[in-house]
């Protein structure tokens, strides 16, 4: 699958920046692009209605810039169950580039991990520490890995972790077999001594033959016994490969989470020597194993950003993730790139704007849905096409929208304001971040909030307690300027509400008298209400 191109508008996002990701991303799907739609913020009212009204689902929500663990590749995890055996363990190791095991229950939920060095390890342990492992080993387990075949088994296996094969005359009359795993021939005499002796298992090599006498006496005096094709030699080699993984297993490893920052996982595991971590959820499943090459040849997200191109403005970390496009009709701003980009910025309207010409360029025809975000975002930018901003360029493309999408531009915008040209039964902090952004104008911090009302008497109504919010906002944030514009779009023209140490200055480019003052003219965040505020910085 094609890497993944995020493509998104700024913090809290507009209608402009909302339809720009969605269309675009479209438009990229449309030539085999893995772009996936993403906003970094809330959906406002007017937003929320153009979406219900077309039927189309929001882009998803980014926080960060940074890259999570499932953004990035890693090796599909390499499981065994705590009951298998070594052997077992080794034969997968071998069908697999990944040589760490993740011992996992039925639910694949993590209960330790085995590097290589831990199957290695096995055959150099002193005689001691590997009888110990080998006394807690199941008698299934045994019988497995020297394909053996359990003629009995009294459900009462009992081992010492001893091996033993008698040879002499000596070594038959030793008091030494109880609970050991004897391996025997078809000789029945030595068979029956070493029944007599207690042995916790009789192993009958070479397919030898044992008889049912003999069977009948290990039941009798609870003996386990085994009957392999293998050989002694082969046997020795590989009994101790039955031991179960959940006796050499690394309890409590060093995990990576699937949704942990890259960096945080690289942090941790830098402090560690294994070669290999497993990966697991938010429910202690294993999802895959991670090592240090992955982290050395992931790659950054790559992003498109649309409707703006400051820092402020974007999404968290963006330092951390590639930048690969920028459209946009604002100001150039900060935003610096390590590579050439493709940045297209045109003094239109509206950020959809820009993206219908691309439709036209390629040829391609936006479907009614496209269409329909579209004009509803230039209509909502110009304001129906009334604002200083507005282009011919994008009443031409607004009115070749509307035939596509078969709908009366007017009509849309009276339902689309209608939606959202209030502020009753909304929080003070939906109201001043439902379309936020900051500037830095002539050195200055400025923080603009812009909502559309049609009943000035909203504004009387909250006065009071929105203004002591904009205070509380601003003794965290500091801005020189902290701005609440209510913009009456029918009667084309706004009522400002101020804080901040410069906050006279919003009497200055506007020439009121206080927030019940109304502006007449002035509705364009971009093109009216921020150059006048930068005229009156330069001249107090």
């Amino acid at each position: 699958m094609q890497e993944p191109i995020y493509i998104t508008g700024h913090k809290n996002p507009d209608t402009d920046s909302i339809c720009a990701s969605l269309a675009y991303a479209h438009l990229k799907q449309i030539f085999g692009e893995n772009a996936i739609p993403c906003r970094i913020g809330d959906i406002n009212l007017e937003t929320q209605f153009i979406l219900n009204k077309f039927g189309v689902e929001p882009p998803i929500l980014l926080e960060t810039a940074k890259s999570r663990i499932r953004d990035i590749e890693f090796d599909p995890a390499l499981f065994v169950h705590p009951e298998d055996t070594i052997a077992k363990a080794w034969d997968e190791v071998e069908k697999s580039k990944n040589k760490s095991l993740v011992v996992v229950d039925d639910e694949e939920r993590l209960l330790g991990v085995a590097s290589m060095s831990a199957l290695s390890n096995i055959m150099m342990l002193d005689c001691t520490n590997i009888r110990i492992l080998l006394s807690q080993t199941p008698l299934n387990n045994i019988a497995s890995v020297i394909d053996g075949f359990i003629l009995n088994d009294n459900g009462r296996f009992k081992c010492n972790g001893r091996v033993i094969i008698p040879v002499t005359e000596e070594e038959l009359t030793a008091n030494v077999y109880k609970d050991t795993i004897v391996l025997v021939g078809d000789d029945v005499d030595v068979q029956r001594t070493m029944i007599e002796s207690e042995v916790g298992c009789l192993v009958v090599v070479n397919n030898h033959y044992i008889s049912d006498e003999m069977l009948d006496l290990a039941i009798k005096n609870n003996i386990c016994v085994i009957k392999t094709e293998l050989d002694v030699i082969h046997i020795a080699r590989r009994i101790y490969l039955a031991i179960p993984m959940r006796l050499i297993m690394v309890e409590n490893p060093v995990v990576v989470h699937i949704k942990e920052f890259v960096e945080d996982a690289s942090q941790r595991m830098s402090k560690s020597r294994y070669r290999s971590y497993p990966v697991v959820d938010d429910n202690n499943k294993v999802i895959g194993a991670l090592s240090r090459y992955h982290l050395f040849k992931y790659r950054k997200k790559k992003f498109v950003l649309v409707d703006h191109n400051e820092k402020r403005q974007t999404i968290d970390a963006i330092d951390d993730a590639d930048i690969i496009e920028i459209i946009d009709h604002h100001r150039i701003g900060d935003i610096e790139t390590t590579n050439p980009i493709l940045f297209r910025n045109s003094n239109l309207g509206s950020t959809c704007s820009i993206i219908t010409q691309m439709y036209k360029e390629r040829n391609i025809v936006p479907d009614k849905t496209m269409a329909s975000l579209l004009l509803a975002a230039i209509v909502s930018d110009t304001m129906n096409f009334t604002s200083p901003t507005t282009t011919d360029m994008d009443r031409m493309l607004g009115s070749e929208l509307s035939g596509i999408a078969e709908i009366s531009t007017d009509e849309l915008a009276k339902e689309m304001f209608a939606a959202a040209a209030t502020i009753r039964g909304r929080s003070n902090s939906e109201i001043l971040y439902s379309d936020f952004k900051e500037y830095v104008i002539e050195g200055c911090h400025i923080g603009i909030g812009q909502v559309t009302i049609m009943d000035p008497k909203e504004l009387i109504e909250i006065h009071v307690p929105f203004n002591s919010y904009l205070e509380d906002v601003n003794a965290v944030n500091k801005y020189d300027v902290l701005l609440m514009t209510f913009t009456n779009v029918l009667e084309h023209g706004s009522y400002f509400m101020a804080v901040g140490k410069l906050r006279h200055v919003i009497d200055e480019a506007f020439n009121r008298e206080s927030y019940a003052t109304f502006v007449p003219g002035f509705v364009s965040r971009k093109k009216q209400i921020i150059p006048a505020i930068a005229d009156a910085l330069r001249h107090q």
